[in-house]
């Protein structure tokens, strides 16, 4: 079946980590990279499935991700009115950046 696997670990990661750097209780720049990261592992990932010719992503999959990136540079802002971040303040213009340019591939037509 193709599209995203909601009770996948790396979907309950994700919200997870969500969770926690929305939440503001203990919110560190260390916390928002970490989710960074954890989105770019799966962009690359999705990335190389629609390379490889899989039919498993579908559009929404990427505007799925396309949102966290967005929800992520919401939270991440948070987290940088409260501290100085040289890193952070970089992410969060590469990934406005990314969002700008719509660098979120296309999976091929392929929609469920």
């Amino acid at each position: 079946m193709p599209g995203m696997n909601r009770t996948a670990r790396q979907y309950r990661l994700i919200e997870s980590l969500f969770d926690e750097l929305e939440s503001g209780k203990t919110s560190a720049p260390a916390d928002a990279m970490l989710l960074l990261d954890e989105l770019r592992r799966l962009e690359r990932k999705w990335r190389e499935q629609v390379e490889a010719g899989s039919g498993r992503r579908i559009d929404s999959d990427f505007r799925t991700l396309e949102g966290w990136y967005r929800r992520w540079g919401i939270a991440a802002k948070r987290v940088l009115a409260n501290t100085v971040n040289d890193a952070l303040r970089a992410a969060i213009q590469d990934v406005k950046r990314s969002l700008r340019e719509n660098e979120m591939p296309p999976s091929a037509g392929r929609e469920k």
